[in-house]
């Protein structure tokens, strides 16, 4: 290969850094060719291992040198950040503000330290291994180091937000608890990445190969004479020309012919190329371009990157362009990974002034004024500017600041050296989106707004909210919060002073129903309740204390009843409470066993505890005894004595005794042994065929055995089988009978005596046990309980019963009494905020068991100051239901600024609002944001206060005079902030261009060339008035919030962007065509309306990865673009057989629409179509290709009834059959056989035309075909 641009190269003494040696291995392919380059780098590769070898570089922890000047560097960092601290707490700044700076503070303190490790490695310890390891590209890189010596910076937390706490050790030094902790997001975050982002790729790269593995070069010159510019190529870059071919000549000033058409533009070329003064503009050929069927040509497609010189025939160059665009996929999702994580900022380029001096620009340059994002003021540059600086000893230096760059400083203006002067940024097409961030108070106080315009907005919803239109301040005048209790009455107005025992507010107490007054005094205060309703049971007595508990005894006529309390006195009682339990052993067994019984009350057995009436009847009761196990051991004695009869007393466990004998199991499944009481009998084999073998009941005076045995009491028999031998067990059966006792009442005495209807205590018996169920016990039960429950029904509200003991003449004995109370809710005992923390205190206007009607005025809570202090503020937007808010000034919300002779040269009045350093006269500044609250002679007297500066935009909660609490939210800032661009937006980006998708809350485009002004209506609706080229004019109406990207009276091109929002592809698409349609055919409105896209597609796919540092040819994109923008679709079929709807290739549509023109037929009228990347596989010519990438079962259906014919044009299809692919040296051999047909089908028609005039039919022509 002949070298086209060869570089001098002479001895060079210097060191080979990974960039020089990536450099020097370029050129080297590029003059040499691969086989050189191949043997080169070998050379390279050999010199170095032996050096690296003989130096025997390790890394230990002294290689790791953290700078001198780090602590000095944190130190006046530090300072910085309390600065911007300051601003905001005087209100300068809002608090995104002060976010975004303390960001932008300690981000550049991380790049000056990250130069001061290079500067430290580079001048004082070069052969420092990690310095070797780093920057030879061995492995890590200048992020890693900056961690390892430097500091570790700033993170991003899970939600992709920069947490503003950075981490200011470093891994030499040791990081704290809290550093380690922020610094596990990022960690875990490229983890994460790494995984699941990989198989993202991989999938990209599958749908990718499968849109575009048809595409191979079949053709050396499609014979195009269309191209693109120079200027409108995605890089725009000069030297990406390289590889392709000329569209048409280049002609010199002169007019001269400089290079013919398809020249190939190499080095040598574009070095050439530059030398001119002046050219015709530059147009190369591309694939979007190139008219070849179903491929593209070697012309259009350029060189072969891989070796510098035009592609060959047969390049499956689709396949090619697939994996170029998919692999990077897979890098940049490790790009997270290699960083940890860490947050770079690297979004604009500050311009420091390099000398001491003053700034002089021409002021009639075009800007508008902007607010940084650090709170300064500056603008925004609609041009360029050239500033210049010049000092007092007459040196002068200027230079160039580009348009929309950010101008900080004014013309005459001094600057001092490092001061920042501009800011430009670095792309102009950042990923913007809208944030909100809620101020909080940090304090409670009085809110007040200072110059903001309020105006109320309603949602889609409807729901009302306030904004702010204007920059101003909301100002929180500091004071003590505290509410009063609900219903109270203010006693007193804003601006008294108050003493400790001011009354400030009282709040009346009233009873709902009659009834005796009962005051509680306790240390929660004083409690009122009113005795409206009683019952006492005059038949029962309680005896105080007997064996620890109190008993209830019930006397009747025939005899006492003993009942055991439950319930302690004074409790407060619920519907279905037990008060009490019967002694009573009457249903008690000895052991466990089985229950049934037959009892008239069947609701009662039901295991509830629900209020029922006595009922009678019988228990049957078959006993039981069972003991638990948990190892083989603690029976092993017993193994003998099982399945046998065992005596009382005998010992079935260690230390365990049968309390009844009987029929002795082990059951090991189980872990139990079971002792079931009763006679063993023997059946012999004529029996147990006749005998009944169901477990039952057995009266007393019947068989048991028929005809041999009778039972003299009830058993239960049971059957069962043992050593093959059938026994019958007749276990004892006890019998406990209820009677219907109606001599258990209870006597109730009612007060008042007319209201007994709602409250009473009843007597019930329950049952614990279902019918047939097994009990497991060792001390025995209760089949039986009788209990005393209480019974209410709750009619009146606010009612509560409590259980009561009343004395009675006899010493020692007293009554059982309910009594419903009415609780009035007294302050203390009502205190549900921490905020009402002022002295209250409880005045009672009756007398302990004084009788009240209902609704008498019994008492009220009074409310004090507690403190000498003043009364600041009552809401006055609380209606008197509600808790009352009050604001108290304590001495801490006052402050003295003393100001010697203040009233001759004061510059402030009383209600005036200062912020720190405000001057309050001549001499003196503020110390404090405040209120002044007086002027004395020798001071001034100011109240604290926290200014909050708000945006424009701002959604407002509160409202001016309101009362807050701290922490209370105040307003919502509403802002634009720059997603950090990681691959988490990186790579789902790519995809949503490829796939085509719909956006959300896309931008408005022009729908045609003019000027575009900004109108409002008396509405105050805005629009966007566009005056097209014709002098038309187009009125879009704009949503209410949405920023325009244009200043009124600029010029906008067709589908620009009008307003701030993504760029919908489809949207676009639709919108140049309709467009275009009106001035062009279709097939040239098609034609342009899909090139435009094409080139934006392009530009936004080249423009993500390259915002990942990752770098693809344009030919790559371009060929995948090309295979989505490459249909139509058809609206109306005219006089051709096509169906409106139907997808089509637009070169074959533009052919059947030629052929129905020159027919005189009327042609299809159809649409440009952009299909993603996977419904472009689906929709491809060959449905063997499309159905075994998705879809199979429909994608054959439909071809087999749209009864379509696969050509096998592409690899996939061919592989899929099992033939050879026409790619490469398959390219040759089918290159071959279709010229052996085509000369075969000459040979063939011409002797069809012999033949014909022998024979008019098809028969004889076969016939003369044989012969």
């Amino acid at each position: 290969m002949q070298p086209d641009f060869k570089k001098i190269h002479s001895f060079e003494n210097n060191l080979i850094n990974k960039r020089s040696l990536k450099d020097l291995m370029y050129q080297a392919f590029l003059n040499y060719g691969i086989v050189k380059s191949s043997i080169i780098a070998d050379r390279v590769k050999n010199l170095t291992f032996h050096f690296a070898t003989q130096s025997g570089v390790s890394l230990s922890v002294e290689d790791l040198r953290v700078p001198a000047k780090k602590r000095e560097l944190i130190g006046l960092t530090r300072n910085e950040v309390e600065t911007t601290q300051k601003r905001y707490e005087i209100g300068s700044i809002t608090s995104v503000e002060k976010f975004q700076k303390t960001i932008d503070i300690w981000n550049n303190a991380n790049n000056f330290l990250k130069d001061d490790v290079l500067t430290y490695f580079r001048e004082s310890d070069p052969l420092n291994p990690l310095y070797i390891m780093a920057f030879s590209g061995a492995r890590g890189n200048i992020s890693q180091v900056r961690q390892l010596v430097g500091m570790r910076g700033l993170m991003s937390n899970p939600q992709g937000q920069i947490i503003d706490l950075p981490i200011k050790s470093n891994f030499r030094e040791g990081l704290t608890v809290t550093e380690y902790i922020i610094s596990s997001y990022g960690a875990r975050k490229g983890l994460v990445d790494t995984a699941l982002r990989t198989a993202d790729s991989g999938y990209l790269t599958r749908r990718l190969v499968d849109v575009a593995q048809d595409i191979i070069v079949r053709e050396s010159d499609c014979g195009t004479t269309e191209g693109l510019w120079a200027t409108e190529l995605a890089s725009n870059n000069f030297l990406n020309l390289r590889g392709r071919l000329l569209a048409e000549p280049i002609f010199t000033q002169e007019g001269n012919l400089f290079a013919p058409a398809n020249t190939e533009i190499t080095e040598t070329f574009l070095q050439t190329l530059k030398t001119l003064k002046d050219h015709s503009p530059i147009k190369v050929r591309s694939s979007l371009t190139c008219t070849s069927t179903r491929s593209v040509c070697q012309n259009c497609y350029g060189w072969h990157l891989s070796h510098s010189k035009l592609v060959d025939l047969g390049e499956a160059v689709g396949i090619v362009a697939a994996q170029s665009i998919g692999e990077p996929g897979t890098q940049l999702t490790m790009r997270t990974f290699h960083t940890g994580g860490v947050f770079s900022g690297d979004l604009t380029r500050q311009v420091r002034s390099p000398m001491e001096g003053k700034i002089e620009y021409w002021e009639g340059h075009k800007a508008s004024l902007f607010r940084t994002m650090h709170g300064k003021m500056g603008f925004r540059l609609k041009e360029e500017v050239n500033l210049i600086i010049k000092n007092s000893f007459g040196t002068t230096i200027s230079f160039e600041i580009p348009a929309e760059s950010l101008l900080l400083v004014n013309t005459d203006q001094y600057v001092y050296e490092n001061e920042i002067i501009a800011e430009i940024q670095k792309d102009t097409n950042l990923i913007l989106e809208e944030e909100q961030k809620e101020i909080y108070s940090e304090t409670s106080g009085e809110v007040f707004f200072n110059a903001l315009d309020v105006k109320v907005q309603a949602d889609k919803q409807g729901n009302t909210y306030k904004t702010n239109n204007k920059a101003g301040l909301i100002w929180i005048l500091q004071g003590s919060f505290y509410e009063l209790p609900a219903f109270s009455e203010t006693l007193l107005k804003p601006g008294l002073n108050l003493s400790k025992n001011t009354l400030l507010s009282r709040t009346p107490l009233y009873n709902k129903y009659p009834g005796w007054v009962q005051i509680d005094k306790s240390d929660n205060g004083t409690g009122i309740c009113v005795q409206n309703f009683s019952v006492t049971l005059t038949n029962a007595f309680i005896n105080e204390k007997v064996e620890n508990s109190s008993r209830l005894q019930i006397k009747t006529d025939n005899q006492d009843f003993q009942f055991q309390l439950t319930t302690e006195p004074n409790s407060v009682l619920k519907q279905g409470d037990t008060i009490a339990v019967l002694d009573d052993n009457t249903y008690r067994t000895t052991t466990g066993g089985i229950v049934t019984y037959s009892l008239e009350n069947p609701q009662a057995s039901k295991k509830r505890k629900s209020v029922k009436n006595l009922f009678k009847g019988y228990f049957y009761w078959i006993p039981e005894e069972t003991f638990k196990f948990s190892t083989l051991d603690e029976v092993r004695l017993s193994f003998s004595k099982n399945e046998s009869i065992v005596g009382v007393g005998e010992e079935i466990m260690p230390n365990t005794f049968s309390k009844v004998g009987g029929f002795f199991q082990i059951k090991e499944a189980e872990q139990e042994v079971t002792i079931k009481p009763g006679e063993l009998f023997e059946l012999t084999s004529a029996e147990s065929q006749i005998f009944d073998k169901s477990d039952r009941f057995v009266k007393p005076g019947n068989f048991i055995v028929p005809g041999k045995i009778i039972t003299q009491q009830l058993v239960y028999l049971e059957f069962f089988e043992l050593n093959e031998k059938q026994y019958i067990l007749a276990r004892p059966v006890q019998v406990f009978e209820v009677p219907k006792e109606e001599d258990l009442s209870l006597s109730q005495s009612f007060f008042p005596y007319n209201s007994h209807e709602h409250i009473k205590l009843k007597v019930i018996k329950r049952v614990f046990y279902k019918n047939w169920e097994k009990i497991i016990s060792n001390n025995g039960i209760n089949l039986l309980q009788t209990f005393i429950v209480f019974d209410f029904k709750q009619e009146q509200q606010g009612l509560e019963p409590r259980l009561e003991f009343t004395p009675s003449k006899v010493p020692g004995k007293s009554f059982l009494k309910i009594a419903l109370y009415e609780v009035i809710k007294t302050f203390e005992n009502n205190r549900k905020s921490s905020h009402s923390s002022l002295p209250t205190t409880t005045r009672n206007f009756v007398s302990n068991k004084q009788y009240v009607a209902s609704n008498t005025l019994i008492g009220q809570i009074e409310t004090t100051a507690g403190l000498v202090n003043k009364l600041a503020a009552i809401n006055p937007h609380l209606n008197s239901g509600n808790m009352k808010e009050v604001l108290i000034l304590n001495p801490s919300d006052l402050k003295k600024v003393f100001c010697p002779n203040v009233e001759l040269l004061k510059k402030v009045s009383v209600g005036d609002l200062v912020r720190i350093g405000t001057l309050l006269n001549d001499n003196v500044k503020s110390p404090y944001s405040g209120q002044i609250l007086e002027i004395f002679e020798d001071h001034i007297l100011i109240r604290l206060s926290q200014p909050y500066l708000i945006s424009a935009g701002t959604i407002l909660h509160a409202t001016s005079n309101n009362l807050v609490k701290a922490g209370d939210i105040l307003a919502t800032l509403v802002y634009e902030t720059i997603k950090t661009t990681d691959i988490v937006q990186g790579l789902p980006k790519v995809e949503e261009l490829l796939e085509a998708r719909k956006v959300l809350h896309n931008a408005l485009l022009a729908p045609c060339p003019g000027y575009a002004y900004v109108r409002f209506n008396k509405h105050g609706e805005s629009t966007v008035q566009l005056i097209g080229l014709d002098n038309e004019v187009q009125t879009l109406a704009l949503k209410p919030g949405i920023k325009t990207k244009f200043n009124s009276g600029d010029f906008v091109e067709v589908s620009s962007a009008l307003t701030d929002g993504l760029i919908s592809p489809h949207t676009k698409l639709e919108t140049l065509f309709s467009y275009f349609k009106n001035r062009y055919t279709s097939f040239e409105a098609c034609k342009l309306s899909f090139k435009l896209l094409q080139l934006f597609l392009i530009g936004e796919i080249q423009r993500t990865y390259r915002s990942q540092g990752v770098d693809i040819a344009d030919k790559h994109v371009e060929l995948i673009v090309k295979q989505m923008t490459s249909k139509v679709c058809i609206e109306d079929s005219g006089t051709t057989t096509f169906l409106p709807g139907e997808v089509l290739n637009f070169q074959k549509m533009a052919d059947i629409a030629l052929v129905a023109e020159n027919k005189g037929e009327i042609p299809p009228s159809y649409v440009p179509l952009l299909l993603g990347i996977t419904k472009a596989s689906l929709n491809s010519d060959s449905f063997i290709s499309a159905a075994s990438f998705q879809e199979t079962t429909r994608v054959l259906t439909e071809a087999a009834i749209e009864g379509r014919k696969d050509w096998l044009t592409g690899l996939k299809e061919n592989v899929i059959i099992g033939r050879l692919i026409p790619a490469g040296t398959g390219f040759n051999y089918l290159e071959n056989q279709e010229r052996l047909a085509r000369e075969k089908g000459e040979i063939d028609a011409t002797f069809h035309r012999e033949a014909k005039p022998l024979s008019e039919n098809i028969l004889d022509l076969r016939l003369v075909k044989k012969e």
